[in-house]
């Protein structure tokens, strides 16, 4: 593949859906007046079920690929997206493409999870996979990668950072139920050393970085229950183990392999693991 110019960057302005922000938005345009869609009505926290389609009518058509800069190579494939956070360069939501080939710059990097479908992804070193629901991915920006869903569509939730200081490379692939082993992790200590506080327990968490600033990788964290202040955004999927969140209106979400969810910077969630610990993927970035 060829790599395209890095004037290709583009800046993601807050809820303007009307853009292609799932990841097909390749090339600088002008943003149209749209309404924004239903999204979820708690403002902390966001849960995507594996397996869980959003419903069509929250979805924002982002038009043809091919007029956005995309490089389209079969089909005559359609994106759409429901924007749940944005704000300066970072952005998140759940993004949908149908059937069809695509050559992606990303001007962007990228956490997403495979929620509902399938996508075949080749990145320029010659690594290809194809992901199911619960399978999680890290691009990061300025890598050309090959997009390709044969099925009648595929949905992803998703967060990306636009003007970071990743560079080019191969794409980091975290599939569902697959355990990244302790040695090949970092011991990070009580979740105090990193700005929790140990509700019951002796909870510790490990974690291994995939970017050089830390912001992602994959994050294990032993049985006990710790409340955490985030004082950034998160983007992580259950990779193993079970997770029940606890948001700030008290509700509790009891997550399993395979489920992501997204939380706005500022907010307060407890976190209960379970004997067997749990392990995520994650990607964090500060507002």
């Amino acid at each position: 593949m060829q790599s395209h110019p890095s004037s290709l960057r583009i800046r993601i302005l807050p809820l303007v859906a009307c853009l292609a922000l799932g990841s097909l938005a390749l090339a600088p345009v002008q943003a149209q007046p749209c309404d924004e869609p239903d999204a979820p009505a708690d403002d902390t926290l966001t849960i995507y079920r594996r397996g869980e389609a959003v419903p069509q009518q929250q979805l924002v058509d982002l038009g043809d690929p091919a007029d956005l800069g995309g490089e389209v190579l079969e089909g005559n494939p359609a994106i759409s997206a429901r924007i749940d956070y944005a704000d300066g360069t970072l952005t998140a939501g759940v993004f949908q493409a149908t059937r069809g080939k695509v050559l992606i710059h990303f001007p962007f990097t990228e956490h997403a999870t495979i929620l509902s479908g399938s996508v075949e992804l080749t990145d320029s070193t010659g690594v290809h996979v194809t992901l199911h629901p619960g399978d999680s991915y890290l691009i990061t920006q300025g890598s050309d990668i090959l997009w390709e869903v044969d099925g009648a569509r595929v949905q992803k939730s998703f967060t990306n950072r636009v003007e970071a200081v990743d560079s080019p490379g191969p794409m980091r692939i975290y599939f569902a139920r697959e355990r990244v082993e302790a040695d090949a992790l970092t011991p990070l200590g009580a979740p105090e050393q990193l700005g929790g506080l140990t509700l019951a327990g002796e909870p510790t968490i490990a974690a291994r970085f995939d970017l050089a600033d830390a912001s992602a990788g994959v994050m294990a964290t032993s049985e006990g229950s710790l409340s955490i202040g985030f004082g950034f955004a998160a983007h992580a999927t259950v990779s193993s183990g079970h997770l029940l969140l606890t948001d700030e209106s008290g509700d509790t979400h009891a997550l399993r392999w395979g489920d992501a969810y997204f939380v706005r910077p500022g907010a307060l969630v407890e976190w209960d693991v379970g004997k067997h610990g749990v392990q995520q993927s994650f990607f964090h970035e500060a507002p």
